[in-house]
């Protein structure tokens, strides 16, 4: 079950994942924690939360490649029901990056906010500095709408974040 486009697939996490996640997490919590508040003090617990959909406003799927692998995650979350929006994020694991997975997911998750949650948009906050996220978002077909000054908590300040959206017509 879950969504595919014949090469990866984005599947509901369970309990079980919860070694291969961690594993993935820590091998690129370096990569992960400039951008990814959670994964500066990461522990299994927050993951474990995640997995059980112990958040409430998120819409959590791994990322599993063509041999089963799970090489990263992806979710909707923050949804605007009077506007109909909601935040798109993901990341893979570091040694996984470069094969197109985040690209793909990002579009199959896309796609899933339109046909389930009625969704008029998707939008991707992305810090400035995070050149990997917005080449992700610019090769999915997002669009880039501007840059929001301070947008961002990330460490023990604030950043710039680049704001990125599809619609249903992109895809």
């Amino acid at each position: 079950m879950g969504l595919s486009d014949g090469t990866i697939r984005l599947r509901k996490p369970v309990v079980a994942d919860l070694p291969a996640l961690a594993d993935a997490i820590r091998s690129s919590q370096t990569e992960l924690a400039p951008f990814m508040p959670w994964a500066v003090d990461y522990d299994e617990a927050g993951t474990l939360g995640w997995i059980r959909a112990e958040h409430g406003d998120e819409d959590g799927f791994v990322i599993v490649d063509p041999d089963e692998t799970i090489v990263g995650a992806c979710g909707l979350n923050r949804f605007n029901t009077e506007n109909d929006f909601a935040n798109l994020g993901y990341w893979i694991r570091t040694s996984e990056t470069g094969n197109g997975y985040a690209t793909r997911a990002t579009r199959l998750l896309a796609a899933h906010g339109f046909d389930h949650h009625e969704l008029a948009r998707v939008e991707l906050l992305i810090a400035v500095d995070n050149a990997a996220s917005r080449r992700v978002a610019e090769r999915s077909g997002a669009t880039f709408e501007g840059v929001l000054r301070r947008r961002l908590r990330l460490g023990n300040g604030h950043a710039d974040a680049a704001l990125y959206s599809i619609i249903p017509a992109d895809l």
